[in-house]
């Protein structure tokens, strides 16, 4: 099934296709080869090919074409920034076998444009502002050509594209799907072509999720970066304070730990980075679900369920806090049998609930599916009749938005240790809290949970424990990420 996709989907896809073994430089002689193709197809008897080409990938793909096209078609570049260096050696590559077709902007005033197809390559996507100086007049000029006669062609999307200001081309060849906000009014007509993007690239997770983790601005204060409040513990004091250490591990801010009476001694000197908070009760009470929700009004995000009782006084507790919270939510462990009870709970909000198969049972009433192709149907489903994301925890993790689908295989054996499942709620609960999507949180927290345990495993092997994975957090977000943003 195919959708529009956002454009940052698609920066994903290409630093995922590197990690799955195609390289950028594979991607962008793909990309040359069928706008080659395109321009041969459409071209209509003109006799001359003219290529604008920008300083990014974008006029990469156009150096790509035109070493394609030259043998078949008389072919000229022109370049938005001339006499500039191209800023990669893939650029540099691509150039050097058609740096001798180089024109310079007087060509385009000679030029008899019912001959000419008029190639846009000048900027790609991910632009936030329209375009203004050269660019501004090239676009222009690219008009001036189109009215005169000349087939205009815009590679991937049109430049200046999604700003007010952009390229209005007959034709944009786009790869591997439409992005957001393209239409045949803005864009022509979209032809979409396989540039050879891996399968694996496309439904699996990698580090190209990590460009979905908000970095924080230089200026940020305490505050900006997220505020959680986990709420568990009871018949398992550490359970709460794995998530909420995770979700410091993963960048938040402040993290308040609300758990009942009998489970304050150990969580409270587990770390002094905890902030730990009891209530009235030795056990979670429905009418401690007042106190709780003065720590959940200040929060962006919560984590309910990890560590705590299945008992019915816990379980209307639960309730009480799942209905009155308005902030993100990440429902795990004994909430997800009480949402399971009572979906109006959940349904709608922005909520991700984190079963393993068994919990996945208490919350639709159904076994988990035996292949992966079937899972991934099956999650989907429930996600869409639930209206919530589900990240089902597995070998290969399933998550779902009840639209798209996402899997995740980072992870080891290792981790049937117990805990980890709280590491990952206090990942996503955080990753909430900075302003992800549920989705987003969804994958990337199986990402960031796995990859933290595959790392922990090169040096613990099947001896590591959920507090090695907290502390590995930060390894995966500057190894994917960086340290100087």
């Amino acid at each position: 099934m195919s959708y529009m996709l956002d454009l940052k989907e698609f920066k994903i896809l290409d630093r995922n296709s590197v990690f799955y073994g195609t390289s950028i430089s594979k991607l962008m002689d793909n990309a040359g080869r069928c706008i080659a193709e395109a321009v041969l197809k459409h071209s209509n008897g003109r006799s001359h090919v003219l290529i604008l080409c920008g300083p990014g990938n974008n006029g990469g793909d156009g150096f790509a074409a035109a070493r394609y096209l030259r043998g078949m078609i008389e072919t000229s570049i022109l370049l938005a920034e001339p006499g500039q260096e191209p800023k990669s050696d893939i650029l540099r590559h691509n150039f050097s076998s058609v740096s001798d077709i180089v024109v310079g902007e007087e060509a385009i005033r000679v030029l008899d444009c019912r001959e000419t197809v008029v190639v846009d390559a000048l900027l790609g996507s991910g632009i936030n502002r329209p375009p203004e100086g050269r660019y501004r007049q090239l676009i222009d000029s690219i008009h001036e050509m189109k009215r005169k006669g000349s087939l205009l062609l815009s590679v991937d999307v049109p430049s200046g594209f999604p700003t007010d200001f952009h390229v209005l081309p007959d034709i944009t060849v786009t790869f591997h799907d439409t992005k957001t906000g393209m239409s045949e009014e803005n864009s022509g007509k979209i032809e979409i072509v396989d540039i050879g993007i891996p399968e694996k690239a496309v439904k699996y997770t990698g580090p190209g999720e990590m460009l979905l983790y908000p970095v924080p601005a230089n200026d940020t204060h305490k505050g900006n970066n997220g505020i959680i409040t986990v709420i568990g513990g009871g018949a398992f004091a550490g359970a709460p304070t794995f998530a909420s250490l995770a979700a410091y591990r993963t960048g938040a801010d402040l993290v308040y730990t609300v758990v009942p009476g009998k489970s304050f001694g150990v969580a409270s000197v587990f770390s002094p980075n905890m902030m730990v908070f009891s209530t009235a009760h030795k056990a979670f009470e429905p009418a401690d679900a007042a106190g709780a929700m003065k720590w959940v009004e200040r929060s962006g995000s919560i984590v309910i369920g990890p560590g705590m009782d299945s008992d019915s006084k816990t379980r209307g507790f639960i309730s009480r806090i799942l209905k009155k919270a308005k902030c993100s939510m990440v429902v795990d462990a004994s909430a997800i049998e009480v949402a399971g009870d009572n979906s109006s709970l959940i349904a709608g909000k922005n909520v991700v609930v984190t079963p393993h198969s068994k919990e996945f049972e208490k919350l639709t009433g159904e076994v988990v599916a035996k292949t992966l192709v079937e899972r991934s149907e099956q999650i989907r489903s429930w996600a869409h009749k639930l209206d919530v994301t589900i990240l089902l925890k597995g070998s290969t993790d399933v998550i779902s938005d009840g639209r798209r689908v996402k899997l995740n295989d980072t992870g080891n054996p290792g981790m049937t240790v117990g805990g980890t499942g709280d590491v990952l709620t206090g990942i996503a609960a955080e990753l909430m809290a900075k302003g992800c999507s549920p989705f987003d949180s969804g994958r990337l927290a199986a990402y960031i949970n796995g990859s933290s345990g595959d790392i922990c495993f090169r040096s613990k092997s099947f001896g590591l424990l959920a507090t090695d994975i907290i502390e590995s957090i930060p390894d995966v977000l500057v190894r994917d990420i960086g340290g100087n943003q």
